[in-house]
């Protein structure tokens, strides 16, 4: 096999790593640019630039990490360049504190703990998803009722099955805090 060839458990593997981080990752440029099509460009940026290097990582972990370094100061030189200042009429950007690592910590708990909330959610009945997705979007009983076409009591219901799973799988990151 040539040295130009890529072995497909390779692609396979960083098909899932995109897959998997490209989410929370966009979400998180999106903290420091508070632009979501800039933040996607971003991160898709950093991730062909870590194919196009082919770099090694012994675990999972250790490319997470990497990649929310990367896209951090990706995000952080867009917003120095003289493009961005030109183009955006904004108040100066507080740069001191978007660099420290109590910004950069914070943003990564928030973006690891929506994207565990995001998950449990995606693994619950459909009908009790649908009411928690509703509820996460400040609607009432009342209203997830007639959205869904569904009593009052079936939400309630759904509600409760729902907050019982979600308290089963996401447990451990609850008693983290």
């Amino acid at each position: 096999m040539s040295k130009d060839k890529i072995h497909p458990k390779c692609i396979e593997g960083y098909r899932s790593l995109f897959d998997t981080l490209y989410p929370p990752l966009c979400l998180f440029a999106n903290k420091y640019l508070n632009d979501i099509d800039t933040s996607k460009d971003i991160v898709q940026e950093v991730f062909i630039k870590i194919w196009e290097r082919k770099i090694e990582y012994p675990n999972f972990f250790a490319i997470k990490s990497l990649l929310y370094k990367s896209v951090r100061n990706r995000c952080l030189d867009y917003l120095k360049s003289k493009y961005h200042r030109s183009m955006v009429q904004s108040p100066d950007i507080d740069f001191d504190h978007m660099l420290s690592d109590e910004f950069f910590y914070t943003q990564l708990t928030l973006i690891d703990t929506y994207d565990q909330l995001e998950t449990a959610i995606k693994h619950l009945p459909k009908k009790s998803e649908a009411v928690i997705r509703l509820t996460l979007n400040a609607y009432t009983n009342k209203e997830i009722a007639e959205e869904l076409s569904i009593s009052k009591n079936t939400v309630k219901s759904q509600k409760r099955i729902a907050y019982n799973k979600l308290r089963q799988s996401l447990g451990s990151l609850l008693n983290s805090f």
